[in-house]
């Protein structure tokens, strides 16, 4: 019972705290010339289901997405990594399949610093998030997933992009059944 009180008083500390990424300032939407403004765009495009901002976010060269070590393998045969195009397919898939009214992701971007100027590569470390997905099919069903995300960008062409990220569980809470990956790698 403590320990349930304890999970839902930190879920609402969390989102206390977290951005939703709901268009930039007086109605201007955020754009990649920022690190902030970057992050701030993914959550857009992710709570949007807007896929085709999305492939602007990502290097379409270098892009790799890490899954958690825990969820390799298993059901849906996770590898460690994947690259832009298996990204893109399964986030389209998602997007397509669950519609913008049933993705909501949170991150807490209050620890992430612009870099100093003239720095190329930036990578924005234990970034909590949490994300929450609601499948209707047969069986109503609701993906959660509470975790920490490692992001590198770079500055290329005026603008940051996103060249890795890492998906993060160091613990699991009661409340959290799955990690961002797995939700991804469903799809």
């Amino acid at each position: 019972m403590r320990a349930s009180v304890f999970a839902a008083l930190a879920a609402v500390v969390f989102l206390v705290s977290c951005s939703t990424g709901t268009g930039g300032e007086e109605g201007v939407p955020h754009d990649q010339t920022t690190v902030l403004g970057t992050l701030n765009l993914f959550l857009d495009v992710w709570n949007d289901c807007d896929i085709d901002t999305y492939k602007g976010l990502l290097d379409e060269d270098t892009f790799t997405f890490y899954f958690d070590p825990s969820d390799m393998g298993g059901e849906h045969d996770i590898p460690p990594s994947w690259g832009y195009t298996e990204e893109i397919t399964a986030v389209t898939n998602l997007f397509e399949y669950v519609g913008a009214e049933n993705i909501d992701v949170e991150l807490d971007l209050e620890g992430v610093t612009e870099p100093e100027e003239d720095v190329v590569t930036y990578t924005a470390r234990d970034i909590p998030y949490h994300v929450r997905v609601y499948v209707e099919a047969e069986e109503h069903i609701i993906y959660l997933a509470v975790g920490l995300l490692d992001m590198e960008l770079m500055y290329a062409d005026g603008g940051w992009v996103i060249t890795d990220w890492w998906d993060k569980v160091p613990y699991r809470l009661l409340v959290a059944e799955t990690t961002w990956g797995a939700i991804k790698a469903c799809f």
